[in-house]
C-alpha cells in the first residue's frame, strides 16, 4: 500500500473503532440500566455515587443493630412481665395467707405453689436472647441467677450505635432488682429470691410473721419490675423511632442514588439505536473507502 492508502486505512479503521465504543457503550447502558459504570462515564457523579453507597450501607448496619436492640429489649420485657405476674401471685398468697384464720397445712400447701414461683422467677432472670443472658450484664454466657440464688451478673451497660453518633443502652443494668443496693440492705429489705424464699419457708413453717414481712418485701420487688420496664419501655420507643428515621433515610438515598445512576430507558434505546446505525453506516462506508485502495494493492 502507498503512504495515502494506509492513512485511509488508518482513519477508516478509527471511525469504525469509535463507533464500536459508541455502540458497546450505549449497548451497556441499556442491558444494565446504568448511566454510570466506570469513572469516565462520568467522574463528578461517581463520587457522589460512592458517597450514597457508604450511607447505604451504614444504614444497613444502623438497621441491624436497631433490630438486634429491639429484639434483646423486648425479650427483658417480656422476662420482667413475666416476673412481675410470679411477684403478684406470690403477693396474693401472701395477702391471703397472712391471716391467722388459716391452719398450717394450708399454708404448707401455697408454700409449694411458692415453691414453683420461685423456680419460674429463676428461669425467666437467666433469659436469654440470641445466647445471651439479658440480665447478665457484660457476663452474657454465664446465668446471673445461681443455683443458690445468687447474682452473679455485672452492672455491665451495653451499648450499640443505631445511628451517626447515636448509640442506645440495650440491657437493664438488673443487679439492682434482684439484689437490694447498700442502702437496702441497711435497712433490713431483701432481694427478689431471698423475699420469695422467705416467704416460701415461713409458709412451710406456719410462721405468719414472716409471711407478713415478704409481703411488705414483695411490694417493693413488683415496684422495682414496674419501673424497669417503665425504663425499657423508653427506650424501646426512642429506638422505634430511630428505625422510622433509617426506613427513610434508606428510601431517600436509594432514590438520589437512582437519580445519579440509572439509565433513562426510553433514551438509552434510541441511543443505542442511533449508535448501531452510525456503526453499521461507518462499516459500509469504510469498505467502500478500502475496496478500491486495495484492489489497487493486488494490481
Amino acid at each position: 500500500m502507498r503512504v495515502s492508502d494506509r492513512q485511509r486505512y488508518d482513519q477508516a479503521n478509527f471511525r469504525v473503532d469509535q463507533a464500536k465504543t459508541e455502540n458497546s457503550n450505549n449497548l451497556e447502558q441499556l442491558s444494565t440500566q446504568k448511566r454510570v459504570t466506570k469513572v469516565s462515564d462520568d467522574p463528578v457523579a461517581v463520587g457522589q455515587i460512592l458517597r450514597r453507597r457508604s450511607t447505604l450501607s451504614n444504614i444497613e448496619q444502623y438497621s441491624k443493630n436497631v433490630e438486634f436492640t429491639k429484639g434483646y429489649i423486648d425479650r427483658t420485657e417480656s422476662s420482667l412481665q413475666g416476673i412481675h405476674d410470679y411477684l403478684i401471685r406470690a403477693k396474693e398468697l401472701a395477702v391471703s395467707l397472712s391471716s391467722g384464720t388459716y391452719a398450717a397445712n394450708s399454708r404448707e400447701s401455697a408454700g409449694l405453689e411458692v415453691k414453683e414461683i420461685l423456680e419460674g422467677v429463676v428461669s425467666l432472670a437467666n433469659s436469654q436472647y440470641n445466647n445471651r443472658y439479658v440480665f447478665g450484664g457484660f457476663r452474657t454466657q454465664t446465668p446471673p441467677i445461681t443455683g443458690d440464688g445468687e447474682f452473679s451478673g455485672d452492672d455491665g451497660a451495653i451499648y450499640l450505635p443505631v445511628e451517626n453518633g447515636t448509640f442506645r443502652q440495650i440491657n437493664l443494668q438488673a443487679r439492682a432488682l434482684f439484689e437490694p443496693t447498700a442502702d437496702e440492705r441497711a435497712k433490713g429489705h431483701f432481694g427478689m429470691v431471698e423475699t420469695l424464699a422467705l416467704l416460701r419457708d415461713s409458709l412451710k413453717d406456719n410462721n405468719v410473721q414472716g409471711i407478713r414481712k415478704a409481703m411488705d418485701e414483695l411490694d417493693i420487688q413488683m415496684d422495682k419490675t414496674t419501673s424497669s420496664q417503665s425504663s425499657l419501655g423508653a427506650v424501646y420507643n426512642a429506638v422505634d423511632e430511630t428505625s422510622k428515621r433509617l426506613e427513610l433515610g434508606n428510601e431517600l438515598t436509594h432514590a438520589d442514588l437512582s437519580r445519579l445512576e440509572d439509565a433513562d430507558v426510553y433514551k438509552a434505546t434510541t441511543d443505542f439505536k442511533k449508535s448501531e446505525a452510525v456503526l453499521q453506516s461507518t462499516l459500509m462506508a469504510s469498505n467502500k473507502l478500502l475496496q478500491p485502495s486495495l484492489l489497487n494493492y493486488l494490481q
